[in-house]
């Protein structure tokens, strides 16, 4: 997929995690990148699939980043994590409902053409993206 920060295009490597279950970027993909970070005020634990707190993780945050594959965009935040060598991105199972891909588990090629991403999951939708911050304050990033 390709990241879109600071009017850069970056190509990313995406695992689509169904033991996931929220959206997490390599801590060196965002030091490599320079990608901006935000401090939680209290870490959140962040545990692996074992369910051992992952040592590093849930200090830091990102604000909304589009992420794009083809015509297909979407807008997410994402908690920052020491990951393994070759993976910069993990989605979680929540993001792989609500964006089923096409071909995903029978052919190499993975497509997210349903109908539905392909009239919401698009530049202009995802430019509309709000996020609630931790004090609860509505913030638009893009103002």
């Amino acid at each position: 997929m390709i990241l879109e920060e600071g009017g850069k295009d970056y190509r990313v490597r995406v695992l689509l995690d169904t033991g996931c279950s929220i959206p997490l970027i390599n801590q060196r993909t965002v030091e490599k990148l320079g990608i901006p970070l935000q401090r939680h005020n209290l870490a959140i634990p962040i545990e692996n699939f074992t369910g051992q707190l992952v040592e590093g993780a849930g200090g830091y945050y990102t604000k909304p980043l589009l992420l794009r594959h083809r015509r297909y965009v979407t807008r997410e935040s994402f908690e920052v994590a020491p990951m393994e060598e070759g993976t910069d991105i993990f989605l979680p199972f929540w993001w792989i409902a609500k964006h089923p891909p096409q071909g995903a588990w029978q052919d190499p090629e993975v497509r997210f053409n349903s109908t539905e991403c392909l009239e919401k999951c698009t530049k202009y939708e995802a430019a509309d993206f709000l996020l609630t911050l931790e004090e609860g304050i509505l913030h638009d990033p893009n103002a």
